[in-house]
């Protein structure tokens, strides 16, 4: 797993963190923390996604982020010491090891190179959210999902020449929950997307076979 945060670390404190983490594994749709629980601990992902998500007064979910290998979850809350503001709820099959949230800090507080990482990991987290906003008050609903099969591609899948290969790590809901489309507008979206050829899928596993095409879209040049 490459995970920078960690590799940043000397090798004492890198030692000190692992000998007292707790490793868990989770299936899909187990929660990892809920907004509002204390920050006891901060969670590396090695494995799977974990999805960030909020509801509204009616308990309709919203999914404002995810958590992929290598990052950790549970960090904002354990650097103000405030309470999680999110749900984390294993999207996938989710491998995590859990620091104490306290000596975490410690830790990386004393390494430069590591509290830098955590910064870039809250910084890109931030600007992704960000962008999710912005494009949920502008977008329409194609611009919407193709700049979230974008996002994904980039995170998590692989190049072969023009095509990006990946796993899906969300279901059609999911995807549209990212979005902040309905299951019937990405259903659409992702049937004509198939149709023009734009992209390939079975099941989860889906080809972007031409990324220029969801570019035009996410900026409002294409259908």
């Amino acid at each position: 797993m490459d995970a920078p945060l960690l590799d940043a670390l000397c090798n004492s404190d890198l030692t000190l963190l692992l000998d007292r983490a707790v490793r868990r594994d989770l299936c899909s749709g187990d929660v990892l923390h809920l907004a509002g629980d204390r920050p006891d601990r901060v969670h590396l992902i090695e494995r799977g996604i974990v999805k960030l998500t909020s509801r509204d007064s009616e308990g309709e979910e919203t999914i404002l982020g995810l958590a992929t290998p290598g990052t950790v979850c549970g960090d904002l809350a354990a650097v103000d010491g405030r309470r999680h503001p999110v749900d984390a709820v294993a999207a996938t099959a989710v491998s995590v090891i859990g620091f104490d949230a306290p000596s975490f800090l410690e830790v990386v507080m004393r390494n430069p190179e590591a509290a830098l990482e955590l910064a870039r990991i809250q910084a890109a987290r931030t600007r992704w959210m960000a962008d999710i906003a912005l494009e949920r008050t502008s977008g329409e609903a194609s611009a919407r999902i193709a700049g979230r099969l974008l996002d994904l591609g980039r995170m998590l899948g692989t190049e072969r020449g023009q095509v990006i290969e990946m796993e899906l790590p969300l279901g059609q809901r999911d995807l549209g929950k990212l979005a902040g489309v309905c299951r019937e507008s990405t259903c659409k979206t992702l049937r004509k997307l198939k149709a023009d050829g734009v992209v390939d899928y079975r099941g989860r596993r889906l080809r972007i076979l031409r990324p220029d095409s969801l570019r035009m879209m996410r900026c409002g040049a294409g259908d």
